[in-house]
């Protein structure tokens, strides 16, 4: 098999919405999905093959222009979260998540309340363990049509775009079967190097350019061994036909390229399902909507006679995949996995890069500047930015719950607006000391003691020596290990603090 893997890195944001429909709200997707690739060679290399080669490359499902999944803060590769994931619901006290694969086990429901781990995705190994789970947050953007007569906004035209964060970096893979030449998946991947690509909606506008460059990483899917069990977990969408050619949901050893003799495990098989109908736009149409398992669903399959496949059957199915439209990045697979191979998934704990010198080229002293280094850091970060700010604001509404019961006035805790000042520090500060500088020190700070709305009293149950919204904040600044990211955390928090404020009446 010939395989090229490149690494992809938006240079705009790319519009990649789950349906195509022209109204109502879109949702985006959070990775990049392979019919994009595919239509992006077809419109350069359709016309120029032979029919019988432009068949191979673009309808057989022997050449599969893979899905590109996001890369992870340290540029791991990421791989779909698997539906027997589950969870301890709520949050560990000492911040450590509890994961169970509930096809080796499962929660005792005395002791645990179970939540299945949707959403985002995980690379096999980290430096740090919150960096082992990866979640793209899509950027919202409102626009406006114009009217072309008067050069003003058209009256009804607002519409809005959900979208993929420019900076964000992903992953994709090329592959071909031996029997494509070598000549042919060349030609496949110069298109990839000499022509420039835009993905997604409105291309013609701002959203779309992406940067393509070959990678060095490795394949990191062991293949299998022979066995008398196998499970599925499902990289990417997988349609499955039944014996009819019909489309199904429900999966038989025929369905997936295993043998008679084995059968569907349900005690053990995870399984979701969408379905879509892609637009064609060379055709400018929808094509026939398609009914998939959803990629992270797990299949376990075993043999009624335990008889086991030989390891080159397996190694084949992993290889070219299962099911329809392979071609355009669905039904890859991966055969056994080891991440699922025991009741609690095991990491590996990769070792820190050594420290880089320090560049001889300083950035100069200018609010341009510095607004440019914060987009780009925020891009880079956002999973972890986005975490922390959410796991502040779920504590920050208990405080105010809390304070309302302590408190007898209608006042309880800090404003709207004052949260709105809090914001706007964070956004120009340059660093942790100078942002809890102007949040905390001197008589004309936002977060003065005297201030009865930051003094309010208040219990936290975690930190019960912390007694007020002021000392509360404070604490969360001083204590947070992502110094160099805190301005942005703090920032992203205190808009999600307006919203809690705006819930409990304090404008």
């Amino acid at each position: 098999m010939k395989t090229q893997q490149f690494k992809i890195t938006l240079q705009e944001d790319v519009v990649i919405s789950e349906r195509a429909a022209t109204e109502g709200g879109h949702t985006s997707l959070d990775y990049l999905p392979g019919a994009n690739f595919l239509g992006a060679v077809a419109a350069h290399l359709y016309t120029q093959l032979p029919e019988k080669s432009a068949h191979l490359v673009f309808n057989s499902g022997k050449v599969r222009f893979g899905n590109a999944l996001p890369l992870s803060e340290e540029n791991q590769l990421t791989y779909p979260m698997p539906s027997c994931w589950y969870k301890k619901k709520g949050k560990e006290s000492n911040g450590n998540m509890v994961l169970i694969n509930y096809q080796r086990g499962k929660y005792l429901r005395s002791k645990y309340i179970p939540e299945q781990m949707r959403g985002g995705y995980v690379s096999l190994g980290a430096i740090e363990k919150d960096n082992r789970f990866t979640k793209i947050v899509p950027r919202y953007r409102m626009k406006t049509a114009l009217d072309r007569e008067y050069g003003t906004a058209k009256e009804g035209q607002l519409f809005g775009y959900s979208s993929l964060p420019a900076g964000q970096q992903f992953i994709f893979n090329l592959e071909a079967d031996d029997e494509i030449e070598q000549n042919l998946f060349e030609q496949i991947v110069s298109i990839f190097q000499e022509k420039p690509l835009k993905l997604g909606r409105s291309r013609s506008a701002e959203y779309g350019a992406i940067k393509l460059e070959l990678s060095e990483q490795k394949d990191e899917r062991i293949l299998p061994q022979a066995a008398s069990e196998v499970t599925l977990w499902l990289l990417a969408d997988a349609a499955l036909q039944d014996k009819f050619w019909q489309p199904t949901l429900s999966p038989t050893a025929a369905s997936v390229g295993l043998p008679p003799h084995f059968e569907l495990s349900p005690a053990k098989s995870f399984i979701r399902s969408r379905s879509y109908a892609p637009f064609n736009a060379h055709y400018r149409r929808r094509e026939l909507e398609r009914l998939v398992l959803s990629m992270g669903s797990v299949l376990h399959f075993s043999s009624k006679y335990n008889k086991a496949i030989d390891d080159q059957t397996l190694q084949s199915l992993q290889n070219q995949g299962i099911g329809l439209y392979r071609q355009a990045g669905l039904g890859r697979i991966w055969i056994n996995p080891p991440l699922l191979a025991s009741k609690s998934p095991k990491f590996a704990t990769l070792k820190r890069p050594p420290k880089e010198e320090p560049s001889q080229l300083e950035t100069p002293n200018h609010p341009v500047f510095r607004y440019l280094n914060k987009r780009k850091e925020q891009a880079t970060h956002t999973n972890t930015i986005e975490t922390r700010a959410d796991d502040w604001k779920k504590e920050l509404k208990d405080l105010y719950k809390s304070a309302r019961k302590i408190s007898s006035t209608a006042i309880f805790g800090p404003t709207k607006t004052q949260w709105g000042t809090v914001m706007e520090i964070a956004k120009n500060a340059t660093s942790a000391e100078t942002l809890a500088q102007n949040l905390f020190a001197g008589e004309h700070v936002v977060c003065k003691e005297t201030d009865s709305e930051w003094s309010q009293r208040i219990f936290d149950a975690k930190n019960p020596q912390i007694d007020n919204f002021r000392n509360w904040l404070k604490n969360k600044i001083e204590t947070e290990n992502r110094r160099e990211l805190l301005p942005q955390i703090v920032a992203r928090f205190a808009h999600l603090a307006r919203d809690v404020a705006d819930e409990h009446g304090q404008n």
